[in-house]
């Protein structure tokens, strides 16, 4: 969408200083979409959760385990119980993880 009108705010130093803080504490470095952002939805939420990359890491590495199994098992050969048990402990993790990332949005 092309932008065509302009809006233009004066501010104090001290409020140009808080704005600036709140935009780095979201992560954002356009001042411009910042205020945007604010203006439009009232707030920018930072969903930052180094949980999220381990719940895609365990859920690849479930997924390679997975594909090892059935392989084994198109083989003709058979499931080993220690990576069934790997695969469960690991699902488990995931599900206890997702469980918490629910309850921190939840206070949002």
């Amino acid at each position: 969408m092309k932008k065509t009108k302009e809006i233009c705010i004066w501010v104090s130093e001290d409020e140009k200083a808080q704005i600036q803080e709140k935009m780095n504490a979201c992560h954002m470095t356009n001042m411009s979409a910042y205020i945007l952002k604010m203006a439009i939805d009232g707030m920018i939420i930072n969903l930052d959760m180094p949980e999220l990359k381990e719940i895609s890491s365990l859920l690849r590495y479930n997924g390679n385990n997975i594909n090892q199994i059935a392989k084994r098992l198109n083989s003709g050969l058979p499931a080993y119980a220690s990576d069934i048990a790997d695969i469960k402990e690991k699902q488990a993790r995931i599900t206890e993880m997702v469980r918490e990332i629910y309850l921190k949005l939840a206070k949002l």
